[in-house]
C-alpha cells in the first residue's frame, strides 16, 4: 500500500491532445509512487521488482564520493543498502506528484520526504525532482534532482552563515556601496 495522498493522480491528454501511451498511465504512476516509497524505507528487495536489468539512475548533483549513477538492478539495491547502513534512518514519503511528459512511458516526479542521519541524528526533508521513464511495465531510467547542501547539512557538516555562526548572509559586512572596497 503506497503512502501517496490518493485521489490527486492526473492522467489525462498529453500536451499534443494524443491518448497514446496512456493506457498503462494509472499502472506506471502506481509504480513510481512505491518506488519511491520504497527508496525512503530502505527496501532494497522489493525495489528489484519494480525496475528492468539494466535500469539507470542517475544523479548530477550527487554528494562526493558517491556515484552520480547506478547501472543495474544489482547496483541499485547495493546502492539502497549501502545508504541504509552508512547514512540513513529509514524514512517516510510525505508526498508526491507524477505528471506525463508528451512522451509515452515518461513521467516527471516532484517527491517529498523525510530521512534522518544515521550519525548526526539530524532531520532531512529531502525534496527531489525528476524523470521516470518505462519500458515493458518497469522502471528503465531515471534522473533525480536535489538539494546537496542540505544533506550535508543533515549528515552533520556546519557550515558558516547557513546552519552555523560565521561569514555569510546573516553576517554583517563592512559598510561600502556595492563594487566598492570597505575602509578599515
Amino acid at each position: 500500500m503506497t503512502t501517496a495522498p490518493q485521489g490527486r493522480r492526473r492522467v489525462g491528454v498529453r500536451s499534443d491532445r494524443s491518448t497514446a501511451g496512456l493506457i498503462d498511465a494509472a499502472d506506471e504512476c502506481a509504480v513510481i509512487e512505491r518506488f519511491y516509497e520504497l527508496l525512503f524505507l530502505h527496501d532494497h528487495e522489493q525495489i528489484q521488482d519494480l525496475v528492468t536489468d539494466d535500469v539507470r539512475i542517475h544523479m548530477p548533483w550527487q554528494l562526493p564520493g558517491l556515484p552520480d549513477r547506478i547501472v543495474g538492478r544489482e547496483d541499485l539495491c547495493q546502492s539502497v543498502r549501502w545508504s541504509s547502513d552508512v547514512l540513513w534512518h529509514e524514512g517516510s514519503l510525505s508526498r508526491i506528484r507524477v505528471r506525463p511528459f508528451a512522451t509515452p512511458h515518461a513521467w516527471f516526479v516532484d517527491a517529498e520526504g523525510e530521512l534522518t542521519a544515521l550519525e548526526s541524528e539530524r532531520n532531512y526533508h529531502a525534496a527531489y525532482v525528476g524523470e521516470v521513464r518505462f519500458r515493458d511495465g518497469r522502471v528503465a531510467e531515471a534522473w533525480s534532482y536535489h538539494n546537496v547542501l542540505h544533506q550535508i547539512i543533515a549528515l552533520g557538516a556546519d557550515v558558516p552563515g547557513i546552519n552555523a555562526p560565521g561569514h555569510g548572509l546573516s553576517v554583517p559586512h563592512s559598510a561600502g556601496k556595492c563594487g566598492e572596497e570597505a575602509v578599515a
